[in-house]
């Protein structure tokens, strides 16, 4: 015997709405320009053009000292693209990070780049920077990591960072930090440089 038809419509419409109850229940939503300056939108951050980036290989061999005339040198190198084109970039650059070791996490070289001449030109080309594998070879050749930090917003050189953080390479509070790498290695057929 079947239940009667008006228990079984009234459960049915019970089903029904709550499914359409469940349905129109608001799910949270981001406020457009809570907590960021730009009205919402995301600020991408300056970031290094991969294409650009010279020596190109991921592990680039260096000769020994004997077969390079004062040893191996490169000009490691490349640019930068920033969309917001009214804002300082700088770039830091690093052999062989460490930074438990005071020392291995002081950049090597710094620099500012100016926000361009020209409003639609987004690329900005920072200074190479100049690395002699064996000024940092002692006591014996390595394998050595050279890293061009870039950021619009870094915390000043020098200032203590959180538990975890990266002495020289955190980013201020809202900011990002792009770091590219180099790989260098000393090969018995390895270049003296470019």
């Amino acid at each position: 015997m079947r239940p009667p038809l008006v228990p079984r419509l009234a459960a049915t419409g019970a089903v029904v709405v709550a499914v359409a109850l469940l349905g129109a229940c608001p799910l949270p939503q981001p406020l457009p320009g809570v907590g960021n300056i730009d009205a919402g939108l995301p600020i991408t951050p300056p970031r290094v053009v991969t294409s650009t980036a010279r020596p190109a290989e991921a592990l680039t061999g260096y000769g020994p000292p004997a077969a390079c005339a004062g040893g191996a040198r490169f000009e490691v190198d490349a640019d930068v693209i920033d969309e917001t084109i009214d804002e300082l970039v700088e770039v830091r650059w690093f052999v062989d990070y460490d930074p438990a070791n005071q020392r291995l996490s002081q950049p090597l070289q710094v620099e500012v780049l100016l926000p361009p001449p020209d409003p639609k030109q987004y690329l900005r080309q920072p200074r190479p920077f100049p690395f002699l594998p064996s000024d940092f070879d002692l006591p014996a050749s390595r394998l050595h990591v050279v890293e061009m930090a870039v950021s619009n917003g870094f915390l000043p050189l020098g200032q203590s960072v959180p538990d975890g953080g990266l002495p020289n390479r955190e980013p201020a509070p809202g900011y990002e930090v792009q770091v590219f790498r180099w790989t260098f290695q000393e090969l018995a057929g390895g270049g003296c440089g470019p």
